[in-house]
């Protein structure tokens, strides 16, 4: 099982010995390649081999390239790595609108309900409750948009009456930063799957190629938005540090079936039950992460 996130920060070299990672800087380390979940590129110098990027992805390697503000801009996922991926695809295509409309439902109410767990523990009780009867009240496709009532009430209970998803300050950042960390990860199981990151269930938009990782995501946000409430203040810079505990993320514990799992095998446990869903076109089948107060997983 891979587990391990590399951030590189500084000019690298990036090959391959021996089915382990060589990282070249100043000194060198090496790395199994089936330890590794995700490597995130956060330099533009990087010398990085096609061999390289070829065994990433036989081992299902997520990597992200950054922009200038050190946010996720780019995705490299492997391709095809299904043996039945028409299979896959076909089914994928065929799945009625009533069926998507009733994961999408699915997909809302453990959204809000997990925001709603984010506001319990961070003592916001009233609001907690609030979002809990709101999430009982999900419609089909949420035709009446509970999810947007919910956002609106939760973001400003849990950064303040003033807080904007529009504004650039640091807890944007560390949410944009932890949520396209997510979004790769996602897009990685959806491609292993066999799936078309493209098609989504609720997200369509055209120039989008990763609409269904944008409808998987949902449920798994709040955790970002946790660690950002508990970790940051408004003068906190945001250095590497801190994004290194983003990355760290996708190794934090969620509750999956009634089981402890990384947030990175959650996400697997979440694709393989939307496959056994389209399979039995059952949407009760589908499985999402439910969240808990952040700690890291332990693998032994």
């Amino acid at each position: 099982m891979s587990w391990r996130s590399v951030m590189i920060t500084q000019p690298t070299k990036l090959s391959i010995q021996n089915k382990q990672l060589k990282i070249t800087q100043d000194e060198e380390c090496k790395l199994p390649l089936e330890d590794i979940t995700a490597i995130v590129l956060e330099t533009p110098q990087i010398s990085l081999s096609s061999k390289a990027l070829s065994m990433m992805a036989d081992n299902k390697i997520v990597m992200y390239s950054c922009n200038e503000k050190h946010i996720p801009n780019g995705i490299f996922i492997p391709f095809a790595s299904h043996s039945r991926q028409l299979k896959a695809i076909k089914q994928q295509l065929d799945c009625s609108e009533s069926f998507k409309k009733r994961c999408w439902k699915q997909i809302i109410i453990a959204k809000i309900s997990n925001q709603s767990k984010v506001l319990s523990l961070c003592k916001k009780n009233l609001m907690a409750e609030y979002l809990t009867n709101l999430a009982k009240n999900v419609k089909s496709g949420d035709t009446d948009n509970k999810e947007a009532i919910a956002a609106k009430g939760y973001f400003s209970m849990l950064f303040g009456g003033h807080f904007s998803r529009e504004e650039e300050n640091i807890y944007n950042s560390a949410l944009n930063y932890g949520y396209a960390i997510l979004r790769g990860a996602i897009a990685r199981s959806i491609v292993s799957y066999g799936y078309l990151p493209c098609i989504g269930i609720h997200h369509k938009s055209e120039l989008n190629n990763y609409n269904l990782a944008d409808d998987f995501i949902e449920p798994f946000r709040p955790v970002v938005d946790l660690w950002v409430k508990e970790n940051l203040k408004n003068n906190t810079e945001f250095d590497k540090y801190i994004r290194a505990e983003l990355i760290n993320l996708l190794n934090a514990d969620v509750l999956i079936q009634g089981k402890l799992h990384s947030v990175s095998n959650a996400i697997n446990v979440m694709i393989a039950s939307y496959t056994t869903a389209i399979n039995q076109n059952n949407y009760m089948k589908l499985e999402l992460p439910e969240i808990l107060p952040i700690k890291i997983h332990s693998y032994e």
